[in-house]
């Protein structure tokens, strides 16, 4: 968040006395420390009030360099992030993000000063939404951000942040739209509605990076489950403790994510998120450890150990989220004797 400044600007008028919008100072949140509870993922944002409204330019206007996409790609990965609060709400923000602010706040100051403009203004205002959105989803689902910021790959932290620009915009446009309806005539407020598909598609997009992220680690799953049951569980040595290098690196992988999204995403959508991870993860372990050849009660033991280490590693990042998997059901459904006839078979045919 370098380079932006609070600076004093026009007022927008009397009835527009206190701003609901500050920026703090741009210090590193700690990692895991929850964001507001309060704030949804996905959906339209409460409307707000004169009350809560008042002014986008009251106490000064954001300004920030017109950093490139590329350059605010990389200011990802190289700066503390800032956090900007909306009306109560913080929300972790990059270089486009408050160059959209300030483009929105100067269109406000727009309308309100010249009443008469306020049609172009919500017009102008709906552009540059939408170019926003677009834009957000080329560089980042469509990996564009790759080729013009010289990124190796989009990780999880890019998707979050990117998450993160869009709840602000949604938060944001209420209040924008609370401050054109104060200078509208009653037969203009129709035109308003424009703001709200608005809202809808940054809704629908910020479903697709959630979405994103479970696919990222479905790849992942796939992998670790053919680990899984390449390990030997008969050969373990009954003094071995959980977890096998297999279930660590699966845990390991699940906890880092958690541990990057939970810096970036608000309480709800982490829960989302993760909900469909652990559901995705027992339909693709479920069949894998379906495929275990276990011949004997020690290998049969090590991996309901192990089945136990991941389910409590698992339940222990956010208690909120069911992991009722049926992991421990289909290691105690595991026929030894068949099992032991397959690698007496196998055995005699090499």
């Amino acid at each position: 968040a370098s380079g932006v400044s609070l600076a004093s600007a026009p007022n927008l008028g009397a009835p527009f006395a206190n701003s609901p919008l500050s920026l703090s100072t741009p210090t590193p949140v700690a990692v895991g420390e929850p964001m507001s509870a309060s704030r949804q993922s996905t959906g339209v944002p409460r409307t707000p009030t004169i009350a809560q409204f008042d002014s986008l330019g009251g106490h000064g206007t954001l300004l920030a360099r017109n950093d490139s996409d590329a350059a605010s790609i990389r200011s990802v990965d190289t700066a503390g992030m800032g956090l900007m609060h909306i009306g109560g709400e913080a929300f972790h923000v990059v270089g486009c993000s408050l160059v959209l602010v300030k483009s929105v706040v100067e269109y406000l100051q727009c309308a309100v000063n010249i009443p008469m403009l306020v049609t172009d203004v919500l017009q102008r205002l709906v552009e540059v939404f939408k170019a926003f959105n677009s834009r957000t989803c080329q560089v980042v689902l469509g990996a564009g951000a790759m080729r013009s910021a010289g990124l190796k790959n989009i990780s999880a932290k890019h998707l979050a942040l990117a998450s993160e620009s869009l709840s602000l915009c949604m938060e944001l446009i209420p209040y924008a739209k609370e401050c054109l309806r104060h200078v509208m005539s009653p037969s203009q407020e129709v035109l308003l509605t424009q703001l709200d598909r608005t809202v809808n598609d940054f809704s629908n997009h910020q479903g697709e990076l959630h979405r994103k992220l479970v696919t990222i680690m479905s790849d992942r799953a796939d992998y670790h489950g053919r680990m899984l049951v390449a390990v030997k569980w008969d050969d373990l040595d009954p003094s071995t403790q959980p977890p096998v290098p297999a279930m660590d690196a699966l845990v390991k992988e699940v906890r880092k994510l958690h541990k990057v999204l939970k810096r970036y995403l608000p309480t709800p959508a982490l829960r989302s998120v993760f909900s469909q991870i652990f559901a995705m993860y027992e339909d693709k372990l479920t069949p894998q450890y379906q495929k275990i050849r276990i011949a004997s009660a020690e290998g049969k033991r090590q991996l309901m150990l192990n089945s136990q280490y991941l389910l409590r590693r698992l339940r222990a990042l956010d208690s909120s989220v069911t992991v009722d998997w049926e992991l421990e059901v289909v290691v105690n459904n595991i026929d030894l004797f068949l099992h032991l006839l397959i690698r007496l078979a196998l055995m005699m045919q090499m």
